[in-house]
């Protein structure tokens, strides 16, 4: 206390000085800096709070997330990501890039950093997003790096948690208008995991399962991704009467593109006005019934024919041979499929009948029965009814593009339904609408190797881009083969490289199973068959010819020919100096690098020119297309290229495989930020080579290119804005071709008879086009189909190109010379959503009807 009253007695005794000299003096009499000691010494509070700020960190990083999950960072391999991060800066306003390490791309000389503009307001929380790509997810961490533009060093580092998400496993998104807890108990349902796996075994249950529920933290905040490219780990939408306005702008966008390229979206009902809230919102145009208002409780009539139809599963089927059938024994040995040995003694293995249990009856509460929500079906929907001949239906549902969206009129967490065995088989079928698990029936199985065949991607999701999906490679190695961890820093990202396997997921925890990476769905692999078939056209195209072997051979023998004996010759007896021969070595390596080059040279006649063969895949009449560039660069010396998307938020662009990568040579790294103006940056190529990008994003279209119907004859009508030359349209009934028709030149706003027969064969080669030629990716296209899929079986597409590339990119420093063609794939109509009481879903259901 006395030394307070001293210091108070020093600071007054101070501004009495003060007030002689009045510069820096407050109005008071004390200078700013007394008032602040003064104050501090008078509020303790305060001096500690000064002090805490003082030992702050120059920068905070609270967390990091990955769109749709605000908990878990679930990512995927080739698939594109958002990651938020939140932070602040403590000491002054900043202005740098946030970054990633460099990542290393498999199979070629690329690292790519992803990152943006990071601005920072002092002692104020930001959240700060960016798109990135990762080439394998067997890493735990990643390294993020902020840093000042030109700086040597990073100012901070952090570390951003990641969950690797299997290649063939989905995310399923809950939305809710209040707690989402009863949707947990979904992920212990037959529908969600595969049933070959031990149940005993939790571990490997959760690391096996097919789905993942994403249950966000705050059900009236979710975490949904604005951008719709960054939606492709996503299968379903489960949508439980949350306003819709309670999601941005952005993200209805995002939602409303990822529904027409395969989403499915389950709007669930019940009692209580769920649907309504969708009413004039965003979904309304998309939804299959109008809500009536006049729900109903379900019978007893009602409930047994609910029961009757969706009976409890019946588990994993036992596959035996012939013999192991006779004599009532199971088979033993290894499951390929998951690298798990399959234990000798049956009581220890899953098993399942090949037949589902009794019907298993559903008991309400006496004053709680099941309410089903009244629904008026929409022209064009199709209804799932509770029991044949009944009108009112258990859900209605419509095709939104290649994707679907369901309105359940139940409410499948209503405590009856949750008491019910039969509801796992109902939410698999009806909900998730996935196949049931097919084996070879008992008794036929030709080995005892064989097992439960496991589902895939494109068994899980509808989701497909062409451009990606068609003739994508599957695994190439055994599953249960170790794999090397991706990283050390501060090297770049090493992917597992270009021999070791791309179907197994690692895990750096001891204990955790080796998940094996089956096929997936949207995945961004250059080796895909749109991406091979691209990037031999612009080879071509460019006029660029990789010297042959024979050229190559040629070159050596004549090197070591004129090194060998015609030097020593030509020193040993012209000019009688054989220790010359030393000196003419040099001499003649320079002369044959200067030939070799010259012969093998190209006078393209410009400095850099670039060409382009873009895909563009339209959904119905749905107002955005999406868009696949695959370009190339060519320049005459080194150049360093930025290729910027100003008018389109929406793009992402990665380097291209050329195919032309050597083991060992020097690696290139460019980078990818997504903001303020998305940008491939950096972007390098070689003297007189050829480097190529790929891009991917979302375009608005001038108008659809629909199927109009009228005086009971069909035609073709092209609002697109864009010429369509060669079209061709494939009807598919059933999933085989019935008709192929040869349209030619459809002009924009013209309109073109379906129906006729004097259709011209479809040319093998087009004409008329500048740069590459399209002639064989618009071949692929039109053959690009999964045979055995109920929701392609029944389809009308139209297949054209029209000149040029889409515009968009901005190439700095400008090209010398552009060219290019763009082919258009339009899925013009979708046959209804599959029954999800027939055989794909039910294995049974012959042998019951």
């Amino acid at each position: 206390m006395a030394a307070l009253v001293l210091a108070i007695g020093t600071l007054a005794a101070s501004a009495g000085a003060s007030a002689q000299d009045p510069d820096g003096a407050m109005p008071g009499g004390l200078s700013q800096a007394d008032e602040e000691r003064l104050r501090m010494l008078s509020d303790p509070e305060a001096l500690k709070k000064a002090d805490d700020k003082k030992l702050r960190p120059p920068f905070e990083f609270y967390r990091s997330q990955v769109p749709p999950s605000d908990v878990l960072p679930w990512v995927k391999a080739r698939h594109w990501h958002g990651l938020i991060l939140e932070l602040r800066a403590n000491l002054d306003d900043y202005e740098g890039m946030l970054q990633t390490v460099p990542i290393a791309l498999p199979g070629t000389s690329w690292d790519v950093t992803f990152g943006r503009e990071a601005r920072l307001v002092k002692e104020q929380r930001s959240r700060p997003g960016f798109s990135l790509l990762l080439p394998t997810a067997n890493i735990k961490e990643l390294p993020l790096e902020l840093s000042r533009t030109g700086s040597l060093r990073a100012d901070q580092s952090y570390l951003a948690s990641l969950r690797p998400l299997a290649p063939h496993q989905m995310l399923a998104l809950v939305l809710t208008k209040e707690a989402n807890g009863a949707y947990a108990a979904w992920g212990r349902l037959n529908a969600t995991i595969p049933a070959s796996v031990d149940r005993a075994d939790v571990q490997a249950a959760d690391a096996f399962r097919y789905y993942r529920l994403v249950l966000p933290l705050e059900p009236d905040k979710p975490l949904l991704p604005t951008h719709p490219l960054t939606w492709t780990a996503v299968s379903h939408v489960f949508w439980d009467g949350m306003e819709p306005d309670v999601i941005s702008v952005p993200q209805q966008e995002a939602l409303v593109d990822w529904l027409h390229w395969g989403g499915q979206l389950v709007l669930m009902g019940g009692a209580g006005p769920k649907f309504s809230v969708l009413r004039d919102s965003f979904l309304d145009p998309y939804l299959p019934a109008d809500p009536t208002g006049d729900g109903r409780a379900l019978d007893a009539e009602d409930l047994a024919a609910l029961s009757e139809a969706y009976r409890p599963p019946p588990g994993a089927v036992a596959v035996a041979t012939e013999a192991e059938a006779e004599a009532g024994r199971r088979p033993t040995g290894f499951n390929p499929a998951y690298g798990r040995a399959i234990p000798a003694d049956p009581d220890d293995r899953p098993t399942r009948r090949s037949y589902y249990d009794d019907p298993d009856p559903i008991h309400p509460a006496v004053d709680r029965p099941v309410r089903s929500a009244g629904l008026r079906p929409r022209p064009g929907a199709t209804v799932v009814p509770i029991r044949p001949g009944f009108e009112a239906p258990l859900a209605v549902e419509r095709r939104a593009g290649r994707g679907r969206i369901t309105m359940l009129a139940l409410d499948p967490n209503d405590p009856a339904l949750t008491s019910w065995k039969g509801l796992d088989t109902m939410v698999r079928r009806v909900i998730f609408r996935r196949a049931e698990e097919s084996a070879v029936p008992l008794g036929s199985a030709t080995s005892a190797g064989l097992q439960v065949r496991s589902m895939t991607g494109p068994d899980l999701s509808w989701y497909r881009i062409t451009a990606r999906d068609a003739g994508a490679p599957g695994p190439t190695v055994e599953p249960d083969r170790p794999v090397i961890p991706p990283f050390s820093a501060p090297k770049a990202m090493q992917p597992s490289g270009v021999n070791q396997p791309v179907s197994t997921v690692d895990s750096s925890i001891p204990g955790e199973p080796v998940v094996p990476a089956l096929q997936g769905v949207a995945e961004w692999r250059d080796g895909a068959a749109i991406p091979r078939l691209c990037r031999d056209a612009l080879e071509k195209s460019s006029g660029i010819k990789v010297p042959s072997s024979s050229f190559v051979l040629k070159v050596i023998l004549a090197y070591v020919l004129a090194v060998a004996p015609l030097n020593w010759l030509l020193c040993r007896f012209v000019l009688r100096r054989r220790e010359a021969a030393w000196v003419v070595v040099p001499l003649l390596a320079f002369g044959f690098a200067g030939a070799v080059e010259r012969v093998a040279a190209y006078d393209l006649g410009f400095d850099s020119a670039g060409d382009e063969l873009d895909v563009l895949e339209i959904q119905g009449e749905h107002p955005r297309g999406h868009l696949s560039r695959f370009g190339s660069i060519y320049s005459t010396g080194h150049g360093r290229f930025a290729i910027r998307f100003p008018d389109d938020p929406t793009a992402l662009a990665l380097p291209f495989d050329a195919g032309r990568s050597i083991a060992g040579e020097d690696r290139t790294t460019a980078a990818w930020r997504s903001f303020p103006v998305p940008a491939l940056e950096d972007f390098a190529v070689q003297p007189r080579s050829l480097a190529m990008y790929r891009v991917e994003q979302m375009t608005t279209l001038a108008g659809p290119i629909a199927i109009d119907e009228a005086d009971g004859g069909r035609s073709i009508r092209n609002d697109s804005g864009l010429e369509l030359c060669d079209a061709v349209a494939l009807e598919f009934v059933g999933g085989e071709l019935r008709k192929e028709r040869f349209l030619g030149t459809i002009a924009d706003g013209a309109a073109i008879a379906l129906d006729t027969d004097d259709s011209a064969p479809t040319p093998a080669q087009v004409e008329g086009f500048v740069g590459p030629d399209p002639s064989t990716l618009l071949a692929a296209l039109r053959e690009a189909r999964e045979e055995g899929r109920p929701e392609e079986a029944d389809e009308i597409r139209l297949v054209a190109w029209t000149p040029g590339p889409a515009a968009g990119p901005r190439i700095e420093p400008p090209l010398d010379r552009s060219r290019g063609a763009t082919v258009v794939l339009a899925h013009l109509r979708y046959g209804p959503p599959p029954d999800p009481g027939g055989h794909h879903y039910d294995l049974t259901a012959a042998e019951r009807r």
